[in-house]
């Protein structure tokens, strides 16, 4: 889950022409930007439905939630 806390990076204003510096800031601004959806964060929320979970642990990893005949259950 991405981090909620931080802001997203602001995108440099376009130039009028092709720019270097305009082309590299874009980049690095875009780079934070998925380094911060690849970064797991909390999540806070009030409601959640989880609609396609797997019926069995098996190949799951630590952590993952399945559904054990209706009852959502951890992988330990």
């Amino acid at each position: 889950m991405a981090l909620t806390n931080l802001p997203a990076p602001r995108l440099p204003e376009p130039t009028s022409e092709y720019s270097l510096t305009y082309m590299q800031d874009l980049l690095r601004a875009l780079e934070i930007f998925i380094e911060q959806e690849r970064t797991a964060g909390d999540i806070r929320a009030t409601t959640i439905t989880l609609t396609a979970l797997p019926t069995s642990a098996t190949g799951l990893e630590s952590g993952a939630l399945y559904n054990d005949s209706g009852t959502v259950k951890i992988v330990p």
